[in-house]
């Protein structure tokens, strides 16, 4: 057996059992057939493409990048031992999946937990805290982002003009937008062209709470 199949198909089982998983509800889930998911586990398939580990992703509940990794899949270059990522414990974090943030007593308040779900270290700051927020609405579909994509947010209020963030304004649910700040006001805009920028001035800014700042989506299929 080719030993890069067995290595795929080892880690892959791994992380199925992991999560408690059988073969056939990480197959249903993902929309391909059992025998064929056992036969990757055991080495005797070529490593899936993409679009496969997409799927395989999704049927799994883990981040797709994982799978990426273990299969060495690098676009535009050969694919040797020399440029094989080894996975270390240090190069995945767990966090957690938010369906509804809204303003706490001590900040921001999470609610609807809906688990957990790993992500690649490499790019992020890991000084800071990570969560991904569900996605609700079309407000932001100009940008790509889409009703129940995840958006991984860094916990923090700094943020430069224009980045989208997690924002919360009182009362309200939290939401994605394109945030503008100066002394006198703040706006917020949609990237989608039926929803109008919303402006607070004076008082109304301290209504606002920055929960965060996007870092990138994740698409559920």
């Amino acid at each position: 057996m080719n030993p890069e199949f067995n290595f795929f198909g080892s880690k892959i089982k791994e992380l199925r059992e992991k999560h408690g998983f059988t073969v056939r509800q990480v197959a249903k889930q993902a929309g391909i057939s059992p025998a064929y998911w056992s036969q990757v586990e055991n080495g005797k398939r070529n490593i899936p493409k993409p679009v496969t580990l997409d799927k395989m992703a999704h049927g799994l509940r883990e981040d797709r990048e994982i799978l990426y990794h273990l299969a060495d899949y690098l676009p535009q270059a050969t694919k040797t031992a020399e440029n094989m990522i080894p996975i270390k414990p240090d190069d995945v974090i767990n966090v957690p999946v938010i369906g509804t943030i809204k303003a706490g007593p001590n900040g921001v308040a999470f609610e609807d937990h809906q688990g957990t779900e790993i992500v690649m270290t490499n790019g992020l700051d890991i000084s800071y805290e990570y969560f991904y927020l569900v996605v609700s609405g079309d407000s932001m579909t100009g940008d790509g982002i889409f009703d129940g994509d995840y958006a991984l947010i860094k916990k923090t209020q700094n943020f430069c003009n224009g980045d989208i963030c997690a924002v919360i304004v009182d009362g309200e649910e939290g939401t994605l937008k394109h945030v503008t700040r100066s002394d006198d006001s703040i706006v917020l805009t949609a990237s989608n062209s039926k929803y109008p920028p919303r402006v607070f001035v004076g008082n109304k800014m301290n209504e606002l709470l920055i929960s965060g700042k996007l870092v990138r989506t994740m698409r559920m299929f």
